[in-house]
């Protein structure tokens, strides 16, 4: 997968994105998640521990990047079921071990641990984070995610942990998609506190279950639209309101790589050992990407400069009602642009 990004290089992320998912147990039972939340496979200290050479290795023989963020996730790897067992040791030896293991002192390894902030062992937690001075990101959805019970945990949890928190991400499912712009006060809140990320969704479920819940072309466009007007700070709105000739692609294919549960390593992406119902049949090569640009004509579209891409693998679903005869992204910076021009 080298050709497209050689073409495209300025375009490609100029830092390193290391996935590591360590286990698939988790307290939630999110309806985007593809994950199998029950299982304790792959969950035991020796397992998390033994995707050390694996990270290592690849940071090592990353000669073009000097910055390396580690997304460390599950399933849910702060549950109480696993603090309980003691298993902040086992992360602290991990990010040690991985730190330790890097041979050159001029790389910067920035381990960051994805949590759904629902567990009760608040305090320890934050001592391990503040230990260690570790950022966490989590994520908010208006609905699929929380139970009542759960979202109350959240809220505390957002609280506690409030000067540690680097993002909320969201998932740009119909549904929730929907509430926000219908107005969730909730989500106002987290937007006038942190910085917020709105992901694709990923058609990684059964074809009922995607239809449901992925969003239809026109859906996107205007949702798109009520982010430049009402939450324009949010880092996936960066590219369409911000006066730069250049910006980068917001996915990090080109210079990630991602470890799962059971020490396989997935071509091109995490979200290509999840994806269902693509239209192309090897996720690893370059042909998800140039299918998108062939598709739009990106190499001739005045915004390609300023464009943060899709998330290829999203675009890759076979079933998304594309019901526009204009690329979202397109349409989008120019919205944004006559907005700006009238301002």
């Amino acid at each position: 997968m080298t050709e497209i990004y050689d073409v495209i290089q300025s375009k490609v992320i100029d830092f390193a994105e290391v996935i590591v998912i360590l286990f698939e147990n988790c307290n939630l039972q999110c309806v985007m998640c593809p994950q199998d939340h029950a299982t304790l496979d792959y969950s035991t200290p020796e397992n998390i521990k033994s995707k050390v050479p694996y990270v290592v290795d690849w940071i090592n023989s990353n000669n073009s990047t000097k910055y390396f963020k580690i997304h460390i996730m599950g399933g849910e790897v702060f549950q109480d079921r696993f603090v309980d067992s003691g298993y902040l040791n086992v992360y602290q030896e991990f990010i040690d071990s991985v730190a330790e293991g890097v041979i050159d002192p001029t790389k910067e390894i920035v381990p960051n641990f994805v949590t759904n902030l629902v567990f009760s062992n608040s305090a320890m937690v934050y001592d391990f984070l503040e230990r260690n001075n570790l950022q966490i990101s989590t994520s908010y959805d208006s609905t699929g995610r929380f139970s009542r019970s759960d979202l109350t945990q959240f809220k505390n949890n957002i609280e506690y942990f409030k000067d540690r928190i680097s993002v909320v991400s969201c998932v740009m499912s119909a549904p929730s998609m929907k509430a926000v712009r219908e107005g969730d006060d909730y989500f106002d809140y987290l937007y006038d506190n942190f910085l917020i990320d709105w992901d694709s969704l990923w058609p990684t479920q059964t074809h009922t279950v995607n239809t449901l819940l992925m969003p239809k072309e026109s859906e996107i466009l205007e949702f798109y639209k009520c982010l430049v007007d009402r939450y324009p700070r949010c880092l996936n709105i960066e590219h369409f309101v911000t006066p730069k000739s250049t910006m980068k692609m917001t996915c990090t294919r080109g210079n990630n790589t991602t470890i799962l549960q059971d020490n396989s390593v997935p071509s091109g992406c995490s979200g290509a050992a999840y994806l269902k119902d693509g239209k192309t049949k090897d996720l690893g090569t370059d042909k998800i990407v140039t299918n998108f640009f062939e598709k739009y004509n990106c190499f001739e579209c005045e915004y390609f400069s300023r464009c943060p891409f899709t998330c290829f693998i999203k675009a890759d679903y076979k079933y998304t009602e594309e019901d526009l005869d204009e690329c979202v992204f397109k349409q989008t910076f120019r919205y944004a642009d006559a907005k700006n021009n009238e301002a």
